[in-house]
């Protein structure tokens, strides 16, 4: 992987040096990690070609049974019994982004969520410790040959996020991106957050995965949640940001940031068009939410 698109990060004080050989330090945000902290991010789509060219995640080798309406960063897939299904593909440039803003450096970070593999490689590349669950047994089997392809390590475990299967308070830091109830079905399993019969069940089964991440940080430590709300099937929109913020803080974290990530390609524009028909908004941006425990 090319690591010179990847070393940035918050700790690190880059150097120049003058014209008389006098070290000079660049203390601007920019220069530290890559981009400015503002509110809404953006991501460099220059960078994400690059990195997901690297990467290699289009979902081509996960199976989507079933799917609602669409979501950021999803690409196309031709389903074997005749249908185009969707899957999302994490921004491979917001996981960089993130740990260069957030993470300390050769952390231990733990994602509950790990399908893709976009964040766990990402998080190896930087230099950083991932251990990763996945309730798929087969897309683990996928992310084990593909870290081996990418000659990057780091640690899967198939499981149920539910019931959390490490250390308390060992890791350093967390960040994942949750299913968005069930506009992606992604297996038959019944302990699949995406099977929930109901909103409220999927909320009671997420906040179980947001009390894991909690037990496992360390005091002091951030957990990141990229998240987004979404219309359910009769058109209903859902707010799954404040409910996420709302399910962190009985668990115990505090809200310690919250940002707007504008992903969403050119071509959603192209949507908009429907907007005299129905009046809703075409939505581009997703949110990141920032907890402290």
């Amino acid at each position: 992987m090319n690591e010179e698109i990847l070393q940035k990060n918050l700790d690190n004080i880059q150097s120049d040096f003058d014209l008389f050989g006098t070290r000079v330090d660049k203390l601007s945000m920019k220069d530290r990690i890559g981009f400015a902290p503002i509110s809404i991010w953006e991501p460099d789509w220059t960078k994400v070609k690059q990195l997901k060219a690297i990467i290699g995640d289009s979902a081509q080798s996960r199976t989507i049974k079933a799917t609602g309406n669409n979501r950021l960063g999803r690409v196309e897939l031709t389903h074997e019994y005749g249908f185009q299904p969707t899957a999302s593909v994490f921004n491979p440039h917001l996981a960089q982004m993130i740990l260069s803003a957030y993470c300390p450096p050769n952390a231990k970070i733990y994602d509950p969520f790990a399908g893709g593999g976009t964040r766990g490689l990402i998080a190896s590349a930087m230099g950083h410790v991932y251990y990763g669950v996945e309730i798929r047994q087969e897309e683990v089997d996928r992310l084990e040959k593909q870290k081996v392809s990418l000659g990057k390590d780091f640690f899967l475990a198939c499981g149920d996020a539910q019931e959390y299967p490490h250390k308390e308070n060992f890791f350093d830091f967390s960040y994942t991106c949750p299913p968005y109830y069930n506009l992606e079905i992604y297996s038959d399993l019944p302990s699949d957050m995406s099977n929930a019969k109901t909103y409220d069940q999927f909320l009671s089964m997420l906040k179980n995965c947001v009390g894991g991440v909690y037990r496992g940080l360390k005091k002091g430590c951030l957990s990141v949640w990229v998240v987004g709300n979404f219309r359910d099937k009769s058109g209903v929109l859902t707010h799954l940001n404040g409910d996420l913020a709302r399910i962190a803080k009985e668990v115990g974290f505090k809200l310690h940031d919250e940002l707007i990530f504008w992903g969403a390609s050119k071509s959603a524009v192209q949507r908009c068009g429907q907007f005299e028909a129905n009046r809703k908004s075409v939505r581009v941006h997703e949110y990141i939410l920032i907890f402290k425990k």
